[in-house]
């Protein structure tokens, strides 16, 4: 058998492709609207080696009835036996199996009754032997330089199966490729010998490259959304952020960047971006025609809402699109956060915001940021697109530190790299301070005294440099089936960069996530993360970093079996009544802590050294599939520090905490609820009192007490005229009690928007 083929005739392909497609006339014939119909319980395929029946499904008409009516028969959605029996379904298969190769394909059909008066049917499937392509001869590539390329990794190749949809998918990859490298009239015209008694097939390409070309005159016809005003981006603007201009070399994936780059300025409603109607394709200058449709340049958008670490947060944002006539775009920014708890507006923290009460120290502080962008489209008539800011802020990270920038510049520039490969590169400038515990810069920095930590916790000068990537090929941002994202950062600050000595630091990180659908309910996403630092202050043999870069786990988008930063080395802060205080003979004094103490709160000091793996299990709830899902999970991680001069790192095992989460799809995006089982003892660290002036028992106050376990050599210490003398650093000994019990040991955690 020979055919011929044209363009035409793969538009015809097509059609029969697009045939198979359960389509909305066709599920008709499946509706129950008839007394005594037949009613679907189960739909399955025998036989079938090369499609899957996820495939095969969408080919057939008939179809099964809805999870919930098949096992309650109650409710949900009810379909029945064809009208007209299996013949089209029967007639569907073999076309759908003859296209990709398979001409001696049979079907059966099995309809066996269930219980009651619904059936189930089955359809038996002897694929046969395929085709087998022994012969491919493609003309008309000897005059085009990148030949290798434009035949590099096609569909069709001798030995493998050949099938007509897999002819029309070469013939279309290879006119694509062409189109890419400048020949905007390429053609190809497929033929083929099929020789089914042998099942073997010869393919014949012809090509026709047509002239190669070169971009010619670019008309730019533009509108405005008011109909009697003009355009208010000149058509000069338009021509620098096309990425290509007159003499250039054709392709076609040059229009299709230029329309991506058009509509990412988010200034128009329409974009098209083509060869002009009139061109002809035999010459080798083309022009093209930019048409648009400008959307209005003035925006103001609000958000309120609330969150778990933020208590009720407000934002807002005024943009110009087009700034300075230049389709650059002037971002103003204000958002504040912490609002119902931090002081002067505490109205609900003793009621809705109450979980934020173990974070008192810098929750009570009201997070806030105002800043202005500017963003110019391109940065030289290049493609990277800069971006200049100017910010002030204050941000805290959930019982570890206050982090306030009083002036903070930031200058960046981002590209696409590759296809779904952005890249990132900025410098950032900030003045400003970072308050963290009293307990942390003791015990990790030594600086026990007021007068101490005031020397660190001053203003300070922090220029960072920064280069990030990620991948993204997510089918959905929001509840993603299929697909992966991979993004690393790398961040770096010292005296070379304008930062203060104290403020210096080489940090990477990396996050990765893959999702896969086991069925069409059910997706398996597993995720890891790391990351490491270098440099920083030495302090006790361990190179510190500033406490805003530190790394941190637990919670909700991390372990959660853990709370918020609580996983990894911990300081405990004490109350007075879970410690006793004795006076030496030599007139000093000790601390030490009740055998049942319990602290009032750990202090997460992070480390340098950071590992987190998380593997979930999405479920989709059969009745309410839109709206709800159950998430199984298992996390494991850990945070450790590495100390100067030591070839590794304080090692300690992964903790891994099993769970279960349900995820509430709400028309703000998902919501979700953990209960994260932690089996793992609790820490040791150091313990505190943070005495005030007053505190009975220590001779007018000291900022920081030592407390030591029962059994543990105590830390004498003296105090004199409100200072505190100790001499010996207070030792990682303590350990609260972590209860057996099942309940006690499980870890709520909430969480709006994704997981990872």
């Amino acid at each position: 058998m020979s055919a011929k083929s044209d363009p035409l005739a793969r538009l015809a392909l097509a059609a029969l492709i697009a045939f198979f497609l359960p389509t909305a006339v066709r599920a008709q014939d499946v509706d129950c609207d008839q007394p005594n119909e037949k009613e679907v319980r189960s739909l399955s395929f025998e036989g079938n080696k090369t499609f899957d029946a996820g495939q095969l499904s969408t080919i057939v008409i008939t179809t099964p009835s809805s999870f919930a009516r098949r096992y309650f028969r109650i409710f949900g959605t009810k379909r029945c036996y064809p009208s007209d029996g299996l013949a089209q379904d029967v007639a569907n298969l073999k076309a759908f199996y003859e296209i990709n190769g398979f001409y001696d394909t049979k079907v059966d059909t099995v309809v066996t009754p269930a219980s009651g008066s619904p059936v189930r049917v089955t359809f038996r499937i002897n694929e046969g032997q395929p085709l087998t392509l022994d012969s491919l001869t493609i003309t008309g590539l000897d005059s085009v330089a990148d030949r290798a390329t434009i035949l590099r990794d096609l569909p069709l190749a001798v030995g493998r199966r050949f099938g007509r949809l897999q002819l029309a998918n070469q013939t279309d990859s290879i006119t694509i490729r062409l189109r890419h490298i400048g020949y905007p009239a390429a053609t190809v015209f497929p033929s083929y010998d099929a020789h089914k008694p042998e099942h073997r097939a010869e393919v014949q390409l012809e090509v026709q490259t047509g002239d190669r070309a070169r971009f010619g005159t670019i008309a730019v016809r533009s509108a405005n959304v008011r109909e009697n005003r003009p355009p208010e981006i000149d058509s000069s603007v338009v021509l620098g952020l096309l990425g290509f201009r007159s003499g250039d070399r054709y392709s076609d994936r040059s229009l299709v960047d230029a329309s991506r780059n058009l509509y990412n300025l988010g200034v128009y409603r329409h974009v098209s971006v083509g060869l002009d109607s009139t061109a002809k394709l035999t010459d080798s200058i083309v022009r093209v025609g930019v048409d648009l449709r400008e959307d209005y340049m003035h925006e103001i958008t609000h958000e309120e809402g609330w969150a778990t670490l933020d208590c009720f947060r407000l934002g807002g944002q005024y943009t110009d699109k087009n700034f300075l006539d230049h389709a650059q775009r002037l971002e103003l920014t204000a958002r504040v956060s912490k609002v119902g708890y931090a002081n002067g507006v505490n109205f609900a923290r003793q009621s809705i915001c109450q979980s934020l009460n173990p974070d008192s120290v810098f929750s009570s502080h009201l997070n806030y940021y105002a800043g202005a962008t500017v963003r110019r489209p391109t940065l030289f008539g290049g493609h990277w697109v800069p971006s200049y800011s100017a910010y002030t802020e204050r941000r805290s990270a959930w019982e570890a530190y206050l982090r306030t920038t009083y002036i903070g510049l930031d200058v960046s520039a981002s590209r696409e790299l590759g296809r779904g490969l952005p890249g990132r590169v900025g410098y950032t400038l900030e003045y400003g301070r970072t308050d963290a515990e009293p307990a942390y810069l003791c015990y990790v920095q030594s600086l026990c005294t007021q007068e101490e930590r005031a020397e660190v916790e001053g203003n300070r000068r922090l220029g960072i440099l920064s280069v990030s990537l990620q991948k993204n090929t997510l089918d959905n941002p929001i509840a993603p089936k299929s697909g992966y994202v991979i993004g690393s950062e790398v961040r770096g600050a010292g005296t070379i960069t304008g930062s203060d000595a104290s403020q210096s630091f080489a940090k990477i990180t990396m996050d990765a996530g893959v999702f896969r659908a086991v069925t069409s309910r059910t997706v398996v996403s597993l995720r890891v993360r790391g990351g490491l630092i270098g440099g920083g202050e030495a302090s006790q043999g361990t190179r510190l970093p500033p406490p805003q870069e530190r790394l941190y786990a637990g919670g909700a988008t991390s372990v959660r079996g853990y709370p918020q930063n609580e996983l990894g080395p911990l300081v405990y802060l004490m109350d007075r009544d879970q410690f006793k205080v004795s006076t030496l003979p030599d007139g000093s004094q000790i601390a030490v802590l009740n055998a049942d103490a319990q602290p009032a709160r750990p202090v997460p000091t992070g480390g340098n050294r950071l590992l987190v793996l998380n593997a979930e299990l999405r479920l989709r709830d059969p009745f309410f599939p839109q709206v709800l899902e159950y998430v199984p999970f298992v996390d494991a991680g850990q945070v450790w520090v590495r100390s100067a001069g030591t070839p590794g790192v304080n090692v300690k095992p992964l903790s891994v905490t099993p769970g279960l989460g349900i995820a509430y799809f709400s028309p703000i995006g998902p919501i979700q609820f953990n209960l994260g089982y932690n089996p793992n003892a609790s820490p040791a660290g150091p313990a505190y009192f943070a005495a005030g002036v007053d505190s009975p028992g220590f001779g007018g106050g000291a900022p920081l007490v030592c407390l030591t376990p029962p059994g543990t050599p105590p830390v004498p210490f003296r105090v004199v005229d409100g200072k505190l003398s100790q001499n010996t650093t207070c030792p990682a000994a303590y350990s609260p009690h972590h209860s057996a019990q099942f309940w006690n040991r499980l870890t709520k955690t909430l969480s709006i928007g994704t997981s990872f």
